[in-house]
């Protein structure tokens, strides 16, 4: 038998967004616990036909289907509640369909905040960048003509959202340590300049892009010219070249952050994107 330490507990199945994770530190802390522990025992357990079923899936090798689903639960020794967590966490990953996955890992946050587990944090900033508005709240700070009663909020923002859903922005930012109460009592932004970590998953940032691009979209329609600024670019340049051009829109954007985002009167709330996307399919390796 291995040597337990206090801070080997047997994983959180909330606490996770990539059900592979969660299965490797499974099978690593009943090893850890129970030398003898091997694949081969969980198969049994879980009534699976291959031996070998839980690694091949841990290393991306398998799927777990509508089938085994059930049976991997059982092998977990999951309870209702975990069960239906752990489908939609093997569902977040497995659909490619943008809208699905993203109704999966709302279903996953409502779960954590259900079961309110010890990592809250992560889940709301994941929450943050996943509800288009929260960011625009935080910026609201700034403008001149300020006022955190939540009508004014939603007002602010053409009521495209709610006086429940500005005032529980308010309190998610307050909680994230995003917005914090000064000597007087006012709030405002304790890191002005943020930006998204490696720890965020990569479909919440896809998914934010999506949100933003379609309101891109409708400002054509909505918005005055001399209130908004939307223009492009199409030209051929080669991969070399192209890398280059991401990290000049990088910095360009890095820079626009620092120059303006510190602004403390302003007078409306803007989203700038800056995007480049091939128009064409590469050549293939046997074509010059």
């Amino acid at each position: 038998m291995g040597e337990l330490t206090k801070n080997d507990s047997i994983p959180n199945l909330f606490d996770y967004f990539d059900y592979r994770e969660y299965l490797q530190d499974y099978y690593l802390f009943h090893k850890k616990r129970n030398s003898a522990y091997s694949y081969r025992l969980f198969a049994r357990k879980a009534k699976l036909g291959s031996p070998n079923y839980l690694k091949l899936v841990v290393d991306g090798k398998r799927r777990i289907t509508d089938r085994t689903l059930f049976q991997f639960a059982r092998g977990l020794g999951l309870n209702k509640d975990e069960e239906k967590y752990f489908r939609e966490l093997v569902m977040y990953q497995e659909v490619s369909d943008p809208d699905s996955k993203e109704g999966h890992l709302k279903s996953l946050l409502k779960y954590q905040e259900k079961q309110r587990t010890p990592t809250p944090l992560r889940a709301e900033r994941i929450k943050f960048l996943l509800e288009w508005h929260h960011g625009v709240v935080r910026e609201l700070i700034n403008l001149k003509d300020f006022n955190e009663n939540p009508k004014w909020i939603a007002s602010r923002l053409g009521n495209k959202i709610s006086e429940e859903q500005a005032r529980e922005s308010l309190d998610l930012l307050l909680r994230l340590g995003m917005l914090v109460r000064n000597e007087n009592g006012k709030l405002e932004q304790k890191e002005p300049l943020l930006t998204s970590s490696d720890e965020v998953p990569s479909h919440v940032l896809r998914s934010l892009h999506r949100t933003f691009l379609r309101k891109a979209i409708n400002s054509i329609f909505s918005i005055p010219i001399d209130k908004r600024e939307l223009s492009g670019l199409v030209i051929s340049v080669s991969s070399q070249h192209m890398k280059e051009i991401k990290e000049e829109i990088k910095e360009f954007r890095k820079k626009l952050n620092r120059k303006y985002g510190l602004e403390k009167a302003a007078d409306d709330v803007y989203y700038v994107g800056l995007y480049s996307f091939p128009l064409t399919q590469g050549a293939k390796k046997n074509e010059s």
